[in-house]
C-alpha cells in the first residue's frame, strides 16, 4: 500500500477515535485533505471507495457535532470502517500486482 493510503487510513481512525475528545475541527480536515489524492486516482474503483469514505466521515463529524442520536453516529461509523476496509483492501491488491 502506498503512503499516501496509509496516511489518509491513519487520519480516517484518528477522526474515530476523536470522538473521546469532542472530535477536534481538525481532525476532519486531515481526512478531507485526501480529497485531491483520490480524484488522481487511476483506479476508477479504489477513486470511488476513497472519495465516498471521505464523504462519510464529514457526514460522521457533522452527525457528532450537531448531536445526531448515538445509533446513528454508531451506525454511520460502522459504514465508515466498511468503507475504511475496503479502500485498505483494493489499496493493496493494486500495489501488490493481484487483479482485483
Amino acid at each position: 500500500m502506498d503512503k499516501q493510503l496509509i496516511e489518509f487510513d491513519n487520519a480516517v481512525e484518528a477522526l474515530g477515535d476523536s470522538m473521546l475528545a469532542n472530535m477536534p475541527e481538525d481532525r476532519i480536515k486531515d481526512v478531507q485533505q485526501f480529497r485531491e489524492y483520490f480524484e488522481q486516482v487511476a483506479d476508477v474503483k479504489l477513486r470511488k471507495l476513497g472519495l465516498r469514505l471521505i464523504d462519510e466521515c464529514v457526514a460522521f463529524s457533522f452527525m457528532f457535532r450537531i448531536g445526531v442520536s448515538y445509533d446513528k453516529v454508531f451506525d454511520k461509523s460502522l459504514e465508515i470502517g466498511h468503507l475504511r476496509e475496503e479502500v485498505t483492501k483494493r489499496g493493496l491488491r493494486l500495489n501488490s500486482g493481484i487483479k482485483a
